[in-house]
């Protein structure tokens, strides 16, 4: 991603979080399948620290292997095709990172 393009996208993300008024900001992190983290993972990391930095808030990192594939399976369940699951899985696989992060804070209170 281009640096104008990474100032759009974290501008963006800025103001959706002021928006809703979030207390914390959740970025999936692209593990290599052994659990190292590469490049992919240092890129996600540094952006995180800059949404940090942006928007004032906490930021966490939820390990996102394997989501897209799962993604995949839910949309097969839903038998979704063509041009919409090409827009979809991607919204599916983030669906799929928050929602295992908030297990993972809901299993280490408990």
């Amino acid at each position: 991603m281009n640096e104008h393009n990474r100032e759009r996208l974290l501008e963006r993300v800025a103001q959706l979080a002021k928006a809703r008024r979030a207390e914390q900001i959740v970025v999936g992190l692209p593990r290599n399948m052994d659990g190292s983290e590469g490049e992919s993972a240092q890129n996600a990391r540094a952006f995180g620290a800059e949404l940090a930095e942006k928007t004032g808030l906490p930021v966490d990192f939820s390990d996102e292997r394997g989501t897209t594939i799962t993604a995949h399976g839910f949309l097969n369940e839903t038998n979704t095709r063509g041009k919409r699951r090409k827009a979809t899985v991607d919204a599916v696989a983030a669906t799929i990172i928050l929602q295992d992060y908030l297990d993972y804070r809901r299993n280490r209170k408990g």
